[in-house]
């Protein structure tokens, strides 16, 4: 009987860096996570081909994790920081455990819609990373992503896909509440997402992962994203589908 093909490729870093090609030097595109369970697509040396589990494809390098004939199968997910007030690199935001660590809660325990933004102010500090989507650094789409699945709603990978995960439940800047989001680009490209806080209210990963406002009366308002702002959209209609 021939020997089972070990088609999963299991994450055991703190987050490995995928890459656009086989190669340290081509771009990283996105992260995957601690203990996510990545399909394997193809295998060229020390490299594998994966998809993601949010379907997004690219390159990792084979001493990021192992291979399994079977998908990770946890019991806890990293949601806050530890009793230090700190988050681990060892086990960031995002990570999948099989075991309670503190700051992890039950996998299958989804937050909702409410829970948006008290999820995303303990990461307020964390620096931006390019394809970065945990507490070792996020870039905007990342942490929009990844606050998102914790919460209990999986949205695609970049904020363009995102923006058209979102089209249909587009708001009036009046009408945004905590959690929402905010698109900025120009008509042909969008290049940042924010959550709102509450109507001109932004959390946001931009340098670090903070707190500004598009309201040009405010003190903190950021002039620069004002001057691009796109649109608004809700996410509770989403999270009630």
């Amino acid at each position: 009987m021939p020997k089972a093909k070990k088609k999963w490729f299991i994450i055991k870093a703190g987050s490995a860096q995928v890459y656009s090609h086989p190669d340290f030097n081509s771009s990283c595109i996105t992260e995957a996570i601690y203990g996510e369970s990545c399909r394997i697509l193809r295998h060229k040396d020390n490299w594998f081909k994966i998809e993601c589990e949010d379907g997004y494809i690219g390159w990792v390098n084979s001493f990021f994790g192992i291979r399994s004939l079977e998908r990770n199968k946890p019991k806890y997910l990293v949601v806050y920081p530890n009793d230090g007030g700190c988050f681990i690199s060892k086990y960031p935001f995002g990570s999948q455990m099989e075991n309670y660590i503190p700051g992890s809660m039950l996998i299958n325990k989804k937050l909702g819609s409410d829970k948006v933004i008290d999820v995303a102010t303990h990461l307020v500090g964390i620096p931006y990373k390019w394809g970065g989507k945990s507490s070792l650094g996020f870039d905007c789409s990342g942490l929009v992503q990844s606050v998102l699945k914790i919460c209990g709603l999986e949205i695609p990978r970049d904020a363009k896909d995102q923006l058209i995960f979102f089209k249909n439940d587009q708001i009036d800047f009046i009408d945004v509440k905590p959690g929402d989001l905010h698109f900025f680009g120009s008509k042909n490209k969008v290049t940042h997402v924010g959550f709102s806080t509450k109507g001109a209210g932004l959390l946001h990963a931009q340098g670090t992962v903070k707190f500004d406002s598009i309201d040009s009366s405010k003190k903190d308002h950021n002039e620069k994203l004002l001057d691009i702002y796109l649109s608004s959209h809700s996410i509770k209609r989403k999270f009630e589908r």
